[in-house]
């Protein structure tokens, strides 16, 4: 039976995520994760947010479908400022771990803390906006007979 195109592309998600983690490839135990989460993790609480960051996509490609790696990598991207970012973190943290507690307090925490800058990129605009009309327009002239 051959596979439709619409089913194709169905078919090779779900083989996808049927192959081995690198970490098994590599033969990558445990006892090294584990260390290098916790690396990761003074990374992060020594501000070294960049380099957790590095440190967290390493684990991510070890082990894909771990929720803390992502959870710490949406925290360093954070502080970072790197919001969409760290909300695209979380997302892929919960596709594999959907009712993960911290991953969905950290999604909605992310998501208000982008529709609040957006909102204040939204109010700056309108403000140079109307600074710029202001500029540009005649001055009144309030002078008796002028």
């Amino acid at each position: 039976m051959t596979a439709t195109p619409t089913e194709a592309p169905k078919n090779a998600a779900a083989s996808a995520d049927e192959l081995p983690e690198l970490r098994q490839i590599l033969n990558v135990s445990e006892a090294a994760m584990d260390h290098a989460m916790g690396f990761a993790y003074q990374l992060y609480v020594a501000g070294r947010h960049a380099q957790a960051v590095q440190v967290c996509q390493a684990l991510i490609a070890c082990d894909r479908r771990y929720w803390w790696p992502h959870s710490l990598l949406a925290a360093s991207l954070r502080r970072l400022e790197r919001y969409d970012e760290a909300l695209q973190a979380v997302k892929r943290g919960l596709e594999h771990e959907p009712l993960q507690p911290k991953l969905l307090l950290m999604r909605g925490e992310l998501q208000i803390i982008i529709a609040r800058r957006n909102t204040a990129a939204r109010a700056g605009a309108r403000e140079e906006a109307a600074a710029r009309s202001i500029a540009g327009a005649p001055m009144l002239r309030l002078a008796a007979g002028t």
